[in-house]
C-alpha cells in the first residue's frame, strides 16, 4: 500500500493537525490595519480541537473543541476569523465550522450540501464529504473548500451560510488549493491521480486537467511570477506549472516524498518538506538547485516503534515533517512534525532549526495570520443579520460586538 496513505495523519485523520499563526485579544491602538498580536494555533484532529499558543513563550492560551476530525484551516487577513474543515474519521465529515479567534469560540457550522429543485417541486440534496483544504476568497465573505470523497471544489458563502458553487472533477480526489494572482482561477491538486485542476471561479467550471508528477500534493504560487509549484510525493519531484498557458513547464527532482511547499516573501527560495527524508529542501527558485537542507530532529527509536509507518526501513526515525510556513518578514519559518508532536522554528538566514514547541495532535499543516487593531471591534467576515423581532438579530455571535450592533455587510452581499 502507498506509504503516504499509511503515514500522513492529516490525510487519514489519525491525528492530523493544522498549525496557524493567528491573533489573540489585546488592547487596540495605533493603525487599525497594523497587527497588534500573533499566536500559534494548532488544529488537532486527534483531539477535535483548536489550541492557541504564544509563539514566543510557547505558553498555551486557549483550548476548545471544534468538531469531528478537523484537518485544515484558513484565517482571515485580520486574524479575527478562522474556517476549519471537518473531515471526520470512520464516518466521513461534510461540514466546515467558522471560529471567532478573538473570542476563542465557534460561531457556526455550515453543511456542505446542495439542494436542487426538480420539475415536480421536490428537492434533491447532494452532500460533499471529506473536506480537505480551505482558503478565503478576495473580500473574505466566501471560502473555497476541496472535498476528496466526491472530487469537487466548493464555493461557500459565509453570509448565506451555504454552498453557492460547485466544480466537480468526475472522480474522487481533491487536496490542496491555491488561488491565482488575479483571484479568478483556483488550482486544486489530486494526489491519487497526480493531476492539477484549474477552475474558473466565475462559473465554477474546470478549465483544464493538467498532468503533474505522481502524487501531486502540496502547491504554492510564486510571489512574483505567474507559475505554480507542486510537490509530487510518489515520484519525488517538483512540477512547475505555467498559470497563463495552463501547462507544465518542467519537472525536476527533489527529496523523498515531498508533501508541502512555501516560498520566501522575495520569491528567491522555495522550502520543500520531504516527509520520508525528514528534512526540508531549500531550493533556489532560479537555478532550481538545493541551497541547503534543514534537518528536522529525528524521533527516538522508542517513539518510532510506537508510531510505525508502512515502510519502517525507508522512513527510519523521520519525524514525518508535513507542512511549512514562512513569516511575511522572511526571517523565520515553521515546520510541523507529525511523529514527534512538535513545531520547529527555523532561522531563514542560517537555515537552522532554532527550537521545537510541543504541540498536541500531530500537527500537519501550517499558515500565518495576525490580529489587527480593527479586528478587535468588528469581524473580518461580515455576517448577514438573522431576521428576528424588530429586525434584531437572533444570532448570539452577531449581537456580541461592542454596543450590541451588527457588523455591516458589504454592499454586494445579500441581506
Amino acid at each position: 500500500m502507498d506509504p503516504l496513505k499509511q503515514t500522513l495523519f492529516s490525510k487519514l485523520v489519525r491525528g492530523a493537525a493544522a498549525l496557524l499563526l493567528v491573533a489573540m485579544p489585546v488592547q487596540a491602538h495605533g493603525d487599525p490595519e497594523q497587527e497588534v498580536d500573533v499566536s500559534l494555533v494548532v488544529v488537532s484532529a486527534a483531539e477535535d480541537a483548536i489550541a492557541l499558543f504564544d509563539p514566543d513563550s510557547g505558553e498555551r492560551r486557549a483550548f476548545f473543541r471544534v468538531g469531528n476530525g478537523p484537518t485544515s484551516a484558513a484565517v482571515s487577513s485580520d486574524g479575527r476569523t478562522a474556517v476549519v474543515t471537518l473531515r471526520g474519521r470512520a464516518l466521513s465529515g461534510n461540514s466546515i465550522c467558522v471560529v471567532d479567534l478573538h473570542a476563542a469560540a465557534i460561531v457556526r457550522t455550515i453543511a456542505l450540501t446542495v439542494s436542487t429543485k426538480k420539475a415536480d417541486g421536490s428537492s434533491v440534496v447532494r452532500s460533499y464529504h471529506r473536506p480537505d483544504d480551505v482558503i478565503f476568497l478576495p473580500g473574505e465573505a466566501r471560502v473555497l473548500v476541496s472535498c476528496a470523497a466526491e472530487g469537487a471544489l466548493l464555493q461557500v458563502d459565509l453570509l448565506q451560510k451555504k454552498v453557492v458553487g460547485v466544480a466537480e472533477f468526475g472522480r474522487p480526489g481533491a487536496d490542496d488549493i491555491v488561488l491565482g494572482h488575479d483571484g479568478r482561477v483556483a488550482f486544486v491538486t489530486n494526489r491519487k491521480d497526480g493531476v492539477i485542476y484549474a477552475v474558473n471561479l466565475a462559473n465554477m467550471s474546470v478549465l483544464k486537467r493538467m498532468d503533474a508528477g505522481g502524487g501531486a500534493t502540496g502547491v504554492a504560487l510564486h510571489p512574483t511570477r505567474t507559475e505554480l509549484w507542486a510537490t509530487n510525493s510518489t515520484t519525488n519531484t517538483i512540477s512547475i506549472i505555467d498559470c497563463e498557458k495552463l501547462e507544465e513547464r518542467m519537472e525536476f527532482p527533489c527529496g523523498a516524498m515531498p508533501v508541502d511547499i512555501a516560498f520566501t516573501p522575495d520569491g528567491k527560495n522555495a522550502l520543500v518538506v520531504n516527509y520520508q527524508d525528514g528534512n526540508v529542501s531549500v531550493i533556489d527558485a532560479r537555478s532550481l538547485r538545493v541551497r541547503a537542507l534543514i534537518k528536522v530532529p529525528r524521533v527516538s527509536r522508542e517513539l518510532a516503534e510506537a508510531r510505525p509507518v508502512a515502510e519502517p526501513v525507508a522512513f527510519g526515525r523521520s519525524a514525518l515533517p508535513s507542512s511549512v510556513a514562512v513569516d511575511p518578514a522572511g526571517d523565520r519559518g515553521w515546520v510541523t512534525a507529525e511523529r514527534s508532536d512538535q513545531i520547529f522554528e527555523v532561522d531563514l538566514s542560517t537555515w537552522k532549526v532554532l527550537r521545537g514547541l510541543k504541540s498536541p495532535g500531530a500537527p500537519a499543516h501550517v499558515t500565518r495570520a495576525g490580529l489587527t487593531a480593527k479586528a478587535l471591534t468588528s469581524p473580518i467576515v461580515p455576517i448577514a443579520p438573522v431576521a428576528g423581532p424588530g429586525g434584531v438579530s437572533t444570532d448570539p455571535w452577531e449581537r456580541s460586538f461592542p454596543g450590541g450592533g451588527l457588523p455591516s455587510p458589504p454592499e454586494h452581499s445579500p441581506r
